[in-house]
């Protein structure tokens, strides 16, 4: 199956439950199935390209294991040639076990970079966030403002412009973002989330949004200007993160009601 057309559907899908207070499951079913009909796709189509998704992650996640299996095994060869070492006084021996931990270090320091990065943008993904941000039960290990971005009249760029320039406005953006100086997650398709140490650091993500609108982007024939929605949530040690999340995507659709009357759809 076409990736471009399938990208297509879900981009569109997303648009039409954009304005929708509540999505269950089943309506976003109903939503994209209908979408996605209108670009030919049935549902032995989906059902296969769902597979191929599936079968994708399973072969990533057995690539991981394995390669998490061979640092484990030269880990516990080195602590051993440490051990002997040490028994035996001999320090080349122990100068040897040292370098290859610390090489051994690095690898596992690159593996992990691997899980948490998300591949087209190099933000940080859920996976990192979950590891590092959030308790087993979904709550914040620390306060932080929580910032949540999202691109406005993203559709409209794939749709005139093709999603290889949908591509670049996300790494565009996402390169702006992380020049804030605290961690961002890519949260979905065009939304990222910013975590700040406090309110006052967040104050920045404004100045970030002018300095993208005053410039003009250029791609193949086509100059447009890309902007972004926000909105901010104080949330507090313990706070479950879908709650704050739920706030600050309140906060952000009042923003971009207010962003979208000042800056027009770019390809009208």
């Amino acid at each position: 199956m076409d990736e471009k057309i399938l990208k297509a559907a879900s981009s569109e899908s997303k648009a039409a439950i954009e304005e929708l207070e509540i999505v269950t499951p089943p309506v976003y079913s109903a939503i994209f199935y209908d979408i996605a009909r209108k670009y030919g796709l049935d549902e032995e189509m989906l059902k296969e390209a769902t597979l191929e998704l599936i079968e994708e992650k399973v072969a990533r996640l057995i690539d991981l294991s394995s390669k998490s299996n061979s640092h484990i095994e030269s880990l516990n060869g080195a602590s051993k040639k440490a051990l002997q070492a040490m028994k035996e006084k001999d320090e080349a021996l122990l100068k040897e076990s040292i370098s290859e931990t610390e090489v051994l270090r690095r690898e596992i320091e690159k593996l992990k970079e691997s899980v948490y990065r998300d591949s087209l943008t190099q933000t940080w993904n859920r996976e990192w966030l979950n590891a590092n941000c959030l308790d087993e039960n979904g709550n914040f290990k620390k306060a932080y403002t929580l910032a949540i971005v999202d691109l406005n009249y993203f559709k409209e760029i794939n749709d005139n412009l093709g999603h290889i320039a949908g591509d670049k406005v996300l790494k565009y953006i996402s390169s702006h973002l992380k020049s804030l100086g605290a961690p961002v997650v890519r949260y979905g398709g065009d939304e990222f989330l910013i975590l700040f140490d406090s309110a006052n650091d967040a104050l920045q993500i404004d100045e970030c949004r002018e300095s993208i609108i005053n410039k003009k982007l250029k791609y193949n024939e086509h100059t447009f200007i890309i902007s972004f929605s926000y909105g901010t949530y104080d949330c507090k040690e313990g706070e479950h993160f879908n709650e704050a999340l739920k706030e600050a995507d309140r906060n952000m659709y009042i923003d971009k009601e207010r962003i979208k009357k000042r800056l027009p759809p770019p390809f009208r």
